[in-house]
């Protein structure tokens, strides 16, 4: 999603957080940080409650805001009238109103983070990561042009002559625009697509084009021109596939070892600064790993240019963790995932590092009452865009009955860790045998052309802990390795996502007490990004294995 030429209204906000109320018995005695999460401030330090933000706008006219990210849900109150509400804290939003006069408004954005337990809610409170609340990502403000888009997609038509597909479905004054200009990069070469109504869809051939792909991720750049408003889009051109049970990158077998990943830090909380997003991917590369799965949500834009500009390969999947029954059946829940689902992915389909999308981790998908929203959460993304595959991470091993809907079976397991077990260190015959059953599941007549993927994987290490025994940094490099090894040689596996990329914090409820410190510890890096002996095994590994 590109908001360019765009006042960024980062910075220092007056705050509140007298609770729930009006606008006008707001008091904002306090100042705050935005992109921040109020609740990691000295003096509202993991509360649960109202956080009003506040600050002042000379703008005037339509105007079009636009919001990444705030949570738990929000309010949006211009001169105070209510003019947006959000229900879904990593959701990507341009609202669009009339600002009025040209003059100082005021905007205030009221955010909560209490839980809500319902059947309904996207959030509830014994979701395995932590919910701060604050205005976590970009948000800016511009002056709106006469004509908008709902939807640019550019995807790849064809790698062999470069081809893209371009949708257009714009919005504004466009009764009398019958045609978009085109121009790709810095090419003089200029293509011509119809509209009707604001819409119109073709295949175009990008001049001197190159494929995008980790070793070489060469961008392009598509210049829309309607009427008097131009439209830019960064892009990249390659192909994904599944088939024969294995995973291709334009034509070339693709092994996938990487991490899941929270955008997320311990001082920060979803308001990472830029250059932890850049270190962490630098990091990564360092490692010779190559894929990061977003879990457990929508990535930002920064995160996702990043990786196309680097060469990283991106699982990203809208918000959902271990939905059971009611959730899943119930009519506000499946609504808001299916619009939450297609909005994600309409954001980020431009991106080429997005090769798998996703959606509701850990959920109920053993019962036959998951497949109607499973099928339609995967119909949603093939939609949207066909060129990504689409999967789920599931921790249900061979019960699992949706796995028909999506291209790629994705399977959460940690074998010598939560299975019941009392070995004091790795048991490798467990690894084999836990392993060897989802090879089986996953070579069912109905699913041996599905690529087979480990999509979770871990055990808790406390940094500094040695020993070779559970909780030691030893053990988790040992299953760890033990893991990698396994579906690089296997021929079964396209890979695994290792669970996860560096310890973070999580809920705090009456199962508290299994995080000490209501901190996962199963980063391979710890939470400051310092490296624990899994993270230099794994390294070593993937040099042997030439990654």
């Amino acid at each position: 999603m590109n908001f360019s030429n765009a006042f960024e209204l980062a910075g220092i906000w007056e705050f509140d957080f007298s609770g729930m109320g009006t606008v006008p018995q707001m008091l904002f005695k306090d100042v705050a940080p935005v992109p921040g999460c109020f609740d990691l401030m000295p003096e509202y330090y993991l509360k649960r409650g109202t956080g009003s933000y506040r600050r002042y706008v000379e703008i005037g006219g339509m105007v079009e805001l636009y919001s990444e990210g705030l949570g738990l849900r929000g309010d949006i109150f211009w001169d105070g009238k209510k003019i947006a509400e959000v229900d879904a804290p990593f959701s990507k939003n341009i609202f669009r109103f009339d600002a009025g006069e040209f003059k100082k408004h005021e905007l205030i954005i009221s955010v909560n983070n209490e839980f809500d337990d319902s059947n309904s809610s996207l959030w509830r409170r014994n979701y395995d990561f932590y919910a701060h609340g604050g205005i976590y990502r970009r948000i800016a403000i511009r002056q709106a042009e006469k004509i908008f888009e709902r939807e640019i997609k550019i995807i790849t038509s064809n790698i062999e002559r470069g081809e893209v597909e371009i949708t257009l479905d714009l919005d504004g004054e466009i009764s009398n625009i019958s045609n978009a200009k085109i121009i790709f990069d810095n090419s003089v070469k200029e293509f011509s697509l119809e509209l009707k109504q604001g819409k119109g869809k073709g295949i175009f051939a990008v001049p001197d084009f190159k494929l995008w792909s980790p070793e070489s991720p060469s961008l392009h750049t598509a210049f829309i021109e309607v009427g008097d408003v131009v439209f830019e889009k960064t892009f990249g051109i390659r192909r994904v596939e599944a088939k024969n049970g294995k995973i291709y990158l334009n034509g070339k077998k693709l092994h996938l070892i990487g991490y899941n990943r929270h955008d997320a830090h311990p001082d920060f909380g979803y308001a990472v600064p830029s250059a932890v997003r850049c270190q962490d991917l630098q990091i990564l590369k360092q490692q010779r790993a190559n894929c990061i799965r977003g879990s457990h949500y929508p990535q930002s834009e920064e995160f996702l240019d990043l990786c196309d500009r680097m060469g990283v390969l991106v699982w990203e999947e809208s918000l959902g963790w271990g939905n059971n029954e009611a959730a899943l059946t119930d009519p506000d829940f499946q609504a808001k995932q299916i619009r939450e689902t297609r909005k994600m992915a309409l954001a980020s389909i431009n991106h080429p590092c997005i090769i798998l999308r996703g959606f509701l981790n850990e959920a109920s998908t053993s019962l036959e009452s998951a497949k109607p929203l499973v099928k339609k959460l995967a119909d949603t993304l093939h939609e949207v865009d066909p060129t990504c595959l689409v999967t789920y991470g599931s921790n249900v091993g061979n019960r699992d009955v949706c796995a028909e809907f999506v291209e790629v079976i994705s399977c959460n397991t940690y074998p010598c860790w939560y299975s019941g077990n009392e070995d004091q260190f790795v048991n490798y015959d467990e690894v084999k045998k836990v392993l060897g059953e989802l090879e089986e599941f996953a070579s069912e007549d109905k699913l041996k052309n599905k690529p087979l993927i480990i999509s979770e994987v871990g055990a808790e290490a406390m940094p500094n802990l040695h020993g070779g025994q559970r909780w030691s940094e030893e053990y988790q490099a040992d299953l760890l390795e033990a893991i990698v090894r396994h579906v690089t040689e296997n021929e079964r596996y396209s890979g695994t996502f290792l669970w996860q990329f560096c310890d973070t914090r999580t809920y705090i409820s009456n199962g508290s007490q299994i995080r000490a410190g209501n901190f996962n510890f199963k980063g391979a890096l710890d939470r400051h990004r310092v490296p624990k002996e899994s993270w230099r095994r794994i390294a070593q590994v993937l040099k042997e294995y030439e990654f």
